[in-house]
């Protein structure tokens, strides 16, 4: 006998994932481990999600990134592709960053709608996509990132020294490998372009330097130098979103021979 078509199905994987520029200008996606603090999701009949998150759970930064599988079923493949967007709009998941942003515009992308694609498709949809609005609808619901903190929040009362925090939960790494010498040490003296660490969340590797915290705001003047004046976590040591990295404190200015 030969199978008879039940229709179409389609499955979207919500991944606790934030997105950022690397030194290229392309977007990339990293791991968000952290502690969720709402989780919605759709309960319909023709939509089954399976899923891990719900108040209070802490994403683990050990373990693969997925948080949530969305399916859903229908006639054709676009009455799917309709149905999975319809339910991914009203999954609500804040605390750490989630793909939803991203998995809803590849599916009212017309190239992926059209289904004339391969797998150099979503590269090139990141390149023609608008990153910095990207960006922005993923960090929306976040909580601590880099994002989330202010000059208040990494000033330390009674001092001219500032904060370093750290944006995610992760592994804090002082070295590029056990080989290698220390990124930094007490004493040295860094830009905001300087790598201070790497933090490892499942198993993928993000260097830290203070230019990661500048956004709208320059938190850490970019015409300055910093001297590292203390290191408050050991090599391999678990960190939290929120915990002290290092301190730093601004030098007077110096024209660092930036060309324009």
């Amino acid at each position: 006998l030969r199978p008879k078509s039940k229709g179409y199905a389609i499955e979207a994987r919500v991944n606790a994932e934030r997105v950022r520029l690397d030194g290229e200008g392309n977007l990339s996606f990293r791991p968000n481990p952290g502690a969720i603090a709402e989780a919605e999701f759709p309960e319909r009949d023709d939509v089954e999600v399976i899923s891990i998150a719900a108040p209070g759970k802490s994403i683990s930064p050990y373990y693969d990134s997925m948080v949530a599988q969305v399916i859903a079923h229908a006639e054709d493949r676009d009455a799917a592709i309709d149905k999975l967007a319809d339910a991914l709009s009203q999954v609500r998941i804040t605390g750490i960053c989630t793909n939803i942003p991203l998995l809803l515009r590849v599916l009212a992308d017309p190239v992926f709608r059209q289904g004339e694609y391969d797998t150099n498709f979503l590269p090139e949809f990141l390149r023609r996509t608008d990153a910095a609005s990207l960006m922005e609808e993923i960090a929306a619901n976040a909580g601590a990132g880099p994002s989330a903190f202010d000059r208040d929040s990494i000033a330390i009362d009674g001092s001219d020294e500032l904060k370093v925090p750290s944006p995610a939960a992760a592994i804090f790494y002082t070295t590029p490998s056990p080989s290698e010498p220390e990124f930094v040490s007490v004493g040295d003296k860094v830009t905001v372009e300087t790598t201070l660490c790497q933090l490892e969340a499942m198993k993928i590797f993000t260097p830290l330097s203070l230019k990661d915290f500048n956004g709208d705001a320059a938190l850490y003047d970019p015409e300055l130098e910093y001297e590292i004046t203390r290191i408050n976590m050991s090599n391999g040591q678990q960190v939290n979103a929120g915990d002290l990295l290092f301190v730093v404190k601004p030098l007077p200015s110096i024209n660092l021979g930036r060309m324009t």
